[in-house]
């Protein structure tokens, strides 16, 4: 099998694009130097040849500081000149704090547990069919009733809550 450098070529060696000509100088889809005017490998700097300019700047770069993020990445970190170390810092919350911060946590808690008690009447109420609406409704009549229980309806010992129709699988009302 003939090698495939040795032959004309047909194809750019840098974007494998498609030459209309296998004596094109550059590329016209990425624009590299396929051939020289001398006949030799072209001279790309930094990819065939050294690049003076980048060397140049690379001696130059090791004055400039070093950053502070790469430097802690690398554990490359100065040691920190800072005087004695202030242990308040570091100390335990006063009282004041600690009970302040129990008293947040008792008020989140408190919070979470009245909102699970709320999602349970909703959950009970949706599975009798009871829609909220008409919850709020009762609730409204009930708060402009006069106080005292004179003019309220009499106790027939029913709950005014309807009871759920019985399921598939429920032997209360049989």
């Amino acid at each position: 099998m003939a090698d495939p450098t040795s032959g004309p070529v047909t194809t750019c060696q840098w974007c494998s694009a498609r030459l209309p000509a296998p004596d094109v100088e550059r590329c016209p889809s990425c624009g590299a130097a396929l051939t020289s005017a001398t006949g030799t490998e072209p001279e790309l700097p930094g990819v065939t040849a050294l690049d003076p300019q980048a060397i140049i700047g690379t001696r130059s770069g090791s004055s400039r500081p070093r950053n502070r993020f790469l430097s802690f990445l690398t554990g490359d970190m100065p040691p920190d000149p800072g005087g004695p170390l202030d242990s308040s810092s570091v100390a335990p919350p006063s009282d004041a704090v600690r009970r302040e911060m129990l008293r947040l946590q008792i008020d989140a808690e408190r919070a979470d547990l009245e909102a699970e008690a709320i999602a349970l009447k909703s959950d009970a109420l949706a599975h009798r069919g009871i829609p909220l609406a008409e919850l709020n409704a009762d609730e409204a009549a009930a708060d402009e009733a006069p106080a005292g229980g004179g003019g309220s309806a009499p106790d027939t010992g029913e709950s005014p809550v309807p009871a759920a129709p019985p399921g598939p699988g429920d032997t209360r009302g049989a």
